[in-house]
């Protein structure tokens, strides 16, 4: 079998067409160097060099001999660097999934910064997941890690929540609920709501906001993608709390209003506890840095506070902007 220091010494006597030249520029002895050569050349039962006392020249069979060691060097140099590259988590394919509301504000981020961070790592990205088909696809390996809301207890997975998330009421914008500086639990009660599925954290949260105060959420309907969600929300078919990322989904007709003592959502990151790669380690940090940064810009990120509303628009439609050349006028 001929080894890759066979075919370097080879190479490089090829192209200086020269012994002490070429031991010269290997560090090498010029009789070991010539003696490596022709146990080559026994090996592969042909000559490869014609030798003359002033001279190197190849063989056709040297020829064909230095095409294909060229190519195999810099193979075999290439995969010691990609080797390299995925051992320290900076290249190579990458599954991400991501928790409703988080598609929109936190997953172009994270792509972001790890297209600058790591731009070797082959992201593949599925969004508008609920935690329990977070947790089912991270454990059947479809997923390699994910950001969910609330915990995930499973022996096979690691979990690490990253940060605790206020939640805000999403309303119609013609509704009564629009108009107050913050909207409490007996005002949500009192209107039909649009909600996650019942086995959502999303769906818990409500239901414990509004049960420690003694009432029910009467569901319109419910629907298990956060742009579903708002979508039926601008078609007034009922509020829905949902979590502060969710202001980052811009849909005409849906208002953020704050609620008071508004209930809190933990997110996330899980992946498979015998996944511990440096792939996984870089891509922990880029989240929790994502995360971090979102949860400390609060409801609204990208968008407009005032009097307690959450963007910039108002329930009939004007902008806030508007409103102030109007007052400025």
């Amino acid at each position: 079998m001929i080894e890759t220091r066979q075919l370097q010494y080879f190479a490089m006597v090829a192209r200086e067409r020269h012994f002490g030249r070429a031991a010269e520029r290997l560090n090498l002895a010029q009789p070991y160097l010539s003696q490596q050569i022709r146990k080559l050349e026994r090996q592969l039962g042909t000559t490869l060099l014609n030798r003359t006392t002033r001279s190197v020249s190849l063989t056709a069979a040297g020829a064909h001999l230095l095409r294909e060691a060229d190519r195999v060097l810099t193979e075999i140099d290439t995969l010691g660097k990609e080797v390299g590259l995925i051992g320290a988590g900076l290249q190579g394919p990458l599954r991400l999934g991501f928790t409703g509301s988080t598609t929109y504000g936190v997953m172009p981020q994270v792509v972001r910064r790890t297209a600058t961070a790591a731009p070797g790592l082959q992201l593949t990205v599925s969004g508008e997941m609920i935690t329990p088909q977070l947790v089912t696809q991270t454990l059947d390996r479809s997923i390699d890690i994910a950001l969910l809301r609330g915990t995930a207890v499973a022996k096979e997975l690691t979990c690490r929540t990253i940060g605790s998330e206020v939640c805000v009421l999403a309303v119609p914008a013609g509704s009564p609920l629009a108009e107050a500086e913050t909207v409490t639990a007996e005002e949500i009660g009192a209107h039909p709501l649009v909600g996650y599925p019942e086995n959502s954290v999303m769906s818990m949260a409500t239901a414990d906001h509004l049960g420690e105060r003694g009432l029910r959420p009467d569901y319109a309907i419910r629907a298990s993608a956060t742009s579903t969600l708002m979508s039926l929300v601008a078609a007034g078919l009922g509020a829905a709390i949902v979590p502060g990322t969710a202001t980052s989904l811009g849909i005409p007709g849906v208002w953020f209003r704050a609620i008071d003592d508004a209930p809190r959502t933990d997110l996330s990151l899980i992946w498979r506890a015998d996944d511990e790669t440096q792939a996984i380690t870089r891509m922990t940090a880029i989240m929790t840095d994502v995360v971090t940064d979102f949860i400390a810009d609060g409801p609204g990120v990208g968008g407009h506070r005032d009097s307690g509303r959450v963007d910039g628009q108002h329930p009939d439609g004007r902008s806030v902007d508007a409103e102030r050349e109007e007052t400025s006028s």
